[in-house]
């Protein structure tokens, strides 16, 4: 029987963990997988304050599984706090029968018996069966998946010119490093209205790195010198991609024709087999009064702007529940989406009990 070894990862294992994400696939209409090029841990500064990788190898040396917890501030009923997120579960599919995944949460638990934290959260997208099926049993060793409602992450076609719809007195504009100050203020007050969203600060947005967010990224509402609204546009293709693997046969048909179509027309081509997609993140989403109208004048300024560069999508996460959301419905779009848990351990039931009904904001740009 293969013996299993779990423990932390270090930075000689960055290329063992290049190769078990590009292994894992999504499949689905278009199959695809998420990679972390040229370096592994240079992402995982996107995620959190502190990371900790754990990965399981073989008796051949070969990681065969993996997954990572993050630690940084969120907004917990309205107060920023120290929470976890969970990321990465990866297990190769000759490795997923048997006792590895227990293990390997056993493994996840004394980590979090040194250094806890209330809650954690995570995302399985659409598509991912397997681990939604275990995750969500009560198994012993396993923390507690508590379903906190659906993600929508569509992927915005960023090809046709789209209407902007203007409300009286507001204004849409770039941010400059003036607006610093106001701009994390704004987010402070607005995403403590949302259930798991980041904690934004002057320092965050000021450090300097590749794997940071600037505020000349953001897009700012405003009506006079009152701020209504952010939008920033974040491409992290410098640390982590997805890679088309396969079509489906109805859309390995069609591809050759709307490529066709594509140099004649706004439409961007769709990538071979092989190729990365060209994608944008809409991160720092923060709208004064959950107002649809100006998240609707804003989303389609920001989306006109860059249709123009390289991109050819940009992914846009909200709840489900988010009076914003139905805005995502005036657009062309991949569907997409995945679902939210609030992960705890059984002596951790009231931090989960507390939580009140705001609506959860993940922002998928730092997931």
């Amino acid at each position: 029987m293969t013996r299993y070894r779990i423990r932390l990862a270090t930075r000689e294992d960055d290329a063992a963990l290049r190769t078990r994400m590009a292994e894992d696939i999504l499949h689905g209409q278009i199959s695809v997988s998420f990679r972390r090029e040229p370096d592994y841990f240079a992402a995982t500064k996107l995620f959190g304050d502190q990371s900790q990788v754990v990965v399981c190898e073989d008796g051949d040396g070969r990681i065969v599984g993996l997954g990572c917890r993050h630690i940084r501030q969120s907004y917990l009923n309205g107060i920023p706090s120290r929470t976890g997120y969970l990321s990465d579960l990866r297990i190769a599919p000759d490795a997923r029968r048997g006792t590895l995944l227990a293990r390997g949460f056993r493994f996840m638990r004394a980590l979090h018996d040194a250094d806890p934290v209330p809650l954690y959260s995570t995302v399985v997208l659409d598509g991912n069966e397997a681990a939604l099926g275990t995750l969500t049993q009560a198994r012993v060793g396993l923390p507690v998946y508590s379903p906190l409602g659906r993600m929508l992450t569509p992927a915005l076609h960023l090809d046709r010119v789209h209407r902007v719809t203007k409300v009286a007195g507001v204004n849409v504009r770039r941010a400059s490093a003036a607006d610093l100050m106001r701009v994390t203020e704004f987010m402070r007050r607005e995403h403590a209205r949302k259930q798991f969203a980041p904690v934004w600060d002057v320092a965050a947005l000021t450090a300097p790195g590749m794997d940071r967010l600037r505020i000349e990224d953001f897009w700012l509402a405003e009506r006079g010198d009152t701020l209504l609204g952010t939008l920033a546009t974040w491409d992290q293709q410098a640390l982590r991609q997805t890679h088309i693997e396969a079509y489906s046969k109805s859309l390995s048909r069609i591809r050759p024709l709307y490529n066709l179509l594509a140099k004649v027309s706004p439409l961007k081509r769709l990538p071979a087999p092989g190729e990365r997609v060209p994608y944008l993140y809409l991160s720092a989403l923060a709208i004064a009064d959950d107002s649809p109208a100006v998240f609707a004048q804003l989303l389609a300024t920001v989306c006109n702007a860059m249709r123009t560069g390289p991109w050819h999508y940009a992914i846009c996460g909200l709840h489900q529940r988010d009076p914003l959301a139905a805005v995502l419905e005036n657009y062309r779009r991949i569907e997409a989406a995945g679902l939210l848990f609030a992960v705890h351990y059984p002596e951790q039931a009231n931090a989960f009990a507390e939580l009140d009904h705001r609506i959860p904001y993940v922002d998928f740009g730092v997931i």
